[in-house]
Formats: C-alpha cells, structure tokens, sequence
C-alpha cells in the first residue's frame, strides 16, 4: 500500500508541477505583461535560498494560488535556469549534479497551508495534497501540532513554506484584532506559528505584501475573477529573526510586513 500511495504521490507531483502549475504561472506571466499582476522588488525573492518561510497578509482566496507561482519557470524546471546546467557537461561528475538539480524542484516549491474546507472539500482541488499541507481551523489542537510538524520537517530538509499568518482571510482576522500600519493598512493579530518554525528552524523570512486579490475575487460573492481589477505584490528583504520568544519574534515578523506594506512603489 505504500508503495502504491508513493507511486501517486509521484504522478500527483508530475501533474502539478509540469501540467497545472505551468498553466497557471503562464496566465500570472500574462496578466504581469497585460499590467494586471505587479510585482515590486522582484530581485528580493531567493529564487535559489531554501530553508524559507513565505509569510504574507491574506486578502483573498487567491493568494494560495499567486504565490506558490512567483518562481515560475525557475522552480518547475531548476536544471534549465541553474548554473549547474551550463557547466555538467564539462564535469566528470554532471550525472550527480543533474540528478540534484531534479530532486531540487520538490525544495524549490514552497508548501502551502490551505484551509480544508475551503480548498479540499472539492474534489478538483485533491490533485494539490501532493504539494500542500491542508489544515483544519475547525479541528483539534492534535491536528494543527501535526499540520506544524510537518511543515518543521520541511524546512528541515532545506524546503520552503508559506504561511499566512493571520490564520485566516485579513477580512476577517481584523475582527478579533486588527493591527495598523503608519499609512492606514490593516493586517489581523498574528498567530504565531510562523515565528515557532523560524525560531526551531532558523529559517529565513520573506515577508509578502498583496493588494488588489480582494477586488479581482471579491470575499463573500460569486467567486467571478475580475481580471480587469490589478493586483499588486511587494516583496520584502528576506531576514532571520532575532529575538528569543514566540511573542518577540510575531511582532518582528509583523513590524516587517506593516513596513513592506507602507513602502513606497
């Protein structure tokens, strides 16, 4: 049966990171050059860094589709854009090398963290299990340790993982605390797993600001995207936190993203 599940678990990865991720980082790619999609500070993101927790505010259901997508093409086919496929075949070793630049991809994809009922409970949506970690806010405390566990284990083995810290859409995290920024934006009070798995990890922080997600895919109505609507993506510098507690460390992570947030285009 395991042998079975790891065959599936393989074909699943096969289809989304060659088929369906392809597909979507094309429109995104599309959308940038029709002005729809814009990304400021670009050259910030560690297109090569592992070990990497993605933290961004959650506008709307679209961010879990958008972000995973910002390296395409380079994580979906590493051994093209990587320096080692210009140098392996001058190498004795360039088998061993090509086999790591393939196994790179699986790192190079960052985990997401989706809702369950929001994402799994339609059957078309089971096809990403292969990349993501679904969790359920609804559940018991049992299933969120495990849901932490195994991202830990991720970043462990030089992988990324993206985290909306939150805990759920800012629509609705600001009405059990909403935090401010100099310029007027709001973020909900963080929860502070994001600065659990940097503190046991050591992992970079790449904190992510988007505007825009909520009026392209409205929350509350007929989820119609409204491409004509433009969403914009700041990506801050990536740092290593540097206080000693879960709570120092949640305000660190928050400091940065209000700050990413006010920073001008």
């Amino acid at each position: 049966m395991r042998i079975r599940e790891k065959v599936v678990s393989e074909l699943g990865f096969l289809a989304v990171n060659y088929f369906v991720a392809p597909t979507l980082g094309i429109l995104v790619c599309l959308l940038e050059a029709f002005g729809r999609i814009k990304f400021l500070h670009f050259e910030r993101f560690p297109i090569w860094g592992e070990k990497i927790i993605i933290v961004s505010n959650h506008p709307s259901l679209l961010e879990p589709v958008i972000l995973p997508l910002m390296g395409f093409p380079w994580m979906n086919f590493p051994w093209i854009f990587s320096r080692v496929w210009y140098r392996f075949k001058f190498s004795l070793s360039w088998f061993r090398a090509l086999q790591k630049e393939f196994s790179l991809q699986k790192k190079l994809i960052p985990a997401n963290v989706p809702d369950r009922q929001n994402f799994y409970e339609p059957t078309c949506w089971r096809l990403f299990q292969v990349i993501n970690i679904p969790v359920d806010r609804n559940g018991g405390a049992q299933g969120r340790i495990g849901t932490v566990k195994a991202l830990k284990e991720i970043l462990e083995n030089g992988g990324r993982v993206l985290i909306f810290p939150e805990g759920t859409r800012t629509f609705k995290a600001i009405k059990k605390g909403r935090i401010t920024s100099a310029n007027g934006r709001e973020l909900g009070k963080l929860k502070d797993g994001a600065a659990w798995l940097a503190l046991k990890t050591n992992a970079r922080i790449v904190p992510i600001w988007v505007e825009g997600t909520d009026k392209v895919l409205p929350n509350n109505k007929m989820p119609f995207p409204r491409l004509w609507r433009k969403i914009i993506i700041k990506i801050g510098n990536p740092f290593i936190v540097q206080k000693s507690t879960h709570k120092e460390a949640t305000s660190e992570i928050t400091r940065a993203l209000l700050e990413l947030a006010d920073e001008k285009s």
